[in-house]
């Protein structure tokens, strides 16, 4: 059997094009210093988000639409750096135990208000900020150490969805506390093992293709992802193991619009991508500093309206776009007779328009088997019948089958991935 991948480097997640981004897709520390002239040393950069606020949205134009405001936190040192457009930068650097300090922070969520909020994990509270555009500005805490509801217990992470509730993985007290987002106790999520991050999605994000009202939570010593209903009900966990690794370290979740869920793992240095029912799928980049691995990734966040995902690992920040991968994996049988036909099994990474031709060894066109609009991730088959688009049995001798795939992201514009098998019909 003959199988020929055209295009096989990773491409699950591709980098935006030189257009875009005047081909600077990784920021370091460096770049910082060249761009805006100042010298910075981040320690322990923990988490990212990234969010489009309304105040910062020009409506009279669409041209400011693809570019959000990213908050990086820095556990260690207890500051929040953040861009101010792309030639600016400014940080929240305040650090001690009093109401408008941060001793600890570990995670970070925002709404398009400008509201801000930060789990202070060893204050075992939520801070709320307002965010203006140039700082970050002290509002209100919420929670303080203890077990009742409302109370934390080393708070980790923290999401917060269109419903406006606030979900807070609630350490120490092995549990998820949602609230609202002036930190009225509304109900929890037990049955979890010291749970790390969290993300939550509502139906109520108009940038999700499908409505779903789903809480993703990393427990078990960051070796567990569990998915929930929004009221507690568990509806699967996978860990290290079901997938086929040794060890792991799964650090932040995030989702596209595709309800797509990523998972970075330090570990591993790489990013694992499932369905939204967290049926595993495939893993993209591995260690090193070049283009399309990391050392320690950590932080992930993608905003939706364009599916822009940023990762932040030990030394970086990486932006990409959503791509796709596909493979065959498997032919059965790859000899056959005319009219006994023979299936075809293949695999995408991503949600994609898939055309499928077959070929005779004079590379004219036989049958024209599939084109979809757009097919979900996962295996997928066809079956061929050893025959033409009018029904006719095609004679004995070698065909090639060509699929070619196209994600439904912007990356369709420059991003295809071909791959060509070949099949024996016999007398």
């Amino acid at each position: 059997m003959l199988i020929l991948l055209l295009g096989i480097e990773q491409t699950s997640l591709v980098y935006p094009p030189f257009y875009h981004t005047m081909g600077i897709n990784r920021g370091t520390l460096s770049y910082v210093k060249i761009i805006t002239g100042k010298s910075i040393e981040i320690k322990d950069p923990d988490a990212i988000f990234g969010i489009k606020f309304d105040f910062l949205d020009d409506p009279k134009t669409s041209k400011d639409d693809d570019e959000p405001t990213i908050f990086l936190l820095s556990s260690e040192d207890a500051k929040i750096y953040f861009n101010k457009g792309f030639i600016s930068f400014g940080y929240f650097d305040k650090r001690g135990a009093g109401e408008d300090e941060l001793w600890f922070p570990t995670g970070i969520s925002a709404l398009k208000n400008g509201s801000v909020f930060i789990v202070d994990m060893m204050n075992s509270m939520v801070k709320k900020f307002r965010f203006d555009g140039e700082n970050l500005i002290y509002e209100k805490c919420i929670g303080r150490f203890g077990i009742l509801p409302g109370y934390f217990n080393e708070p980790y992470d923290i999401s917060i969805t269109e419903r406006n509730e606030m979900y807070v993985s609630d350490k120490n007290n092995n549990r998820v506390q949602v609230l609202d987002t002036n930190g009225v106790f509304i109900r929890e999520i037990k049955d979890l093992a010291s749970p790390t991050a969290i993300f939550a999605r509502s139906n109520d994000d108009r940038y999700y293709r499908e409505k779903r009202n789903y809480v993703y939570v990393i427990d078990d010593d960051k070796k567990r992802i569990n998915l929930f209903t929004d009221y507690g009900e568990r509806i699967t966990s996978i860990n290290y193991i079901d997938i086929g690794l040794k060890d792991a370290s799964f650090e932040r979740i995030s989702l596209d619009s595709y309800g797509t869920v990523y998972v970075t793992d330090s570990k591993n240095h790489c990013v694992h991508i499932f369905t939204e029912k967290l049926k595993y799928l495939t893993s993209f980049g591995r260690k090193g500093k070049n283009e399309g691995e990391f050392i320690v990734p950590k932080g992930i966040t993608i905003v939706r309206r364009f599916n822009q995902i940023f990762i932040q690992d030990s030394w970086s920040i990486q932006y990409f776009w959503i791509g796709l991968d596909m493979w065959i994996k498997d032919i059965r049988p790859y000899i056959f007779k005319p009219g006994s036909g023979t299936t075809i099994y293949y695999f995408t990474t991503q949600p994609a328009k898939v055309s499928i031709n077959i070929y005779n060894e004079k590379d004219e066109l036989v049958n024209k088997f599939y084109n979809s609009s757009w097919e979900e991730q996962g295996e997928h088959y066809i079956v061929w019948a050893g025959d033409y688009n009018d029904g006719k049995l095609v004679p004995p001798g070698k065909y090639k089958i060509v699929i070619t795939g196209k994600p439904l992201s912007y990356a369709r514009r420059f991003l295809e991935k071909k791959i060509i098998a070949e099949v024996i019909c016999t007398e």
